[in-house]
């Protein structure tokens, strides 16, 4: 297992996003990092794959805030920011059993939460970029 960090700190970058929602936190969230809806207050929490009640997992935070402030976390899009050029195209990304965070490999509970996918905003005759297409 390879916990997939972001390339640089807080920047997790929305190409197109289908769909998506903004709700308040239950703790602090940072960019990237995997939320669930906490299903007493209906705010997210960070989600991971350590039991099916933590890995009931939403979407994808799209930036960095403190407990309690609004974040919108997109559920279905494409996104760039994660150290994801070692994978293959078409790779699974996976829920970490670490609270918040994306992973090569499945976490207890095993949770697809999207694909990598190819991007051709690069000059011609070069290697495609490599996006996470996420899928929840």
């Amino acid at each position: 297992m390879t916990a997939l960090a972001l390339v640089t700190a807080n920047r997790f970058n929305v190409v197109e996003s289908f769909i998506q929602m903004t709700l308040p936190t239950d703790e602090a969230v940072t960019a990237g990092q995997l939320v669930k809806i906490n299903t007493t207050t209906g705010k997210f929490t960070k989600a991971n794959g350590t039991t099916s009640g933590e890995a009931r997992v939403w979407g994808i935070a799209t930036k960095t805030v403190a407990a309690g402030m609004p974040v919108t976390a997109v559920r279905k899009g494409v996104a760039t920011g994660y150290n994801i050029d070692a994978l293959a195209y078409d790779a699974p990304v996976y829920l970490s059993d670490t609270d918040g965070m994306p992973d090569t490999a499945a976490g207890t509970v095993s949770v697809v939460i999207g694909r990598v996918i190819p991007a051709t905003g690069v000059t011609l005759g070069t290697a495609y970029d490599k996006l996470l297409q996420i899928d929840l």
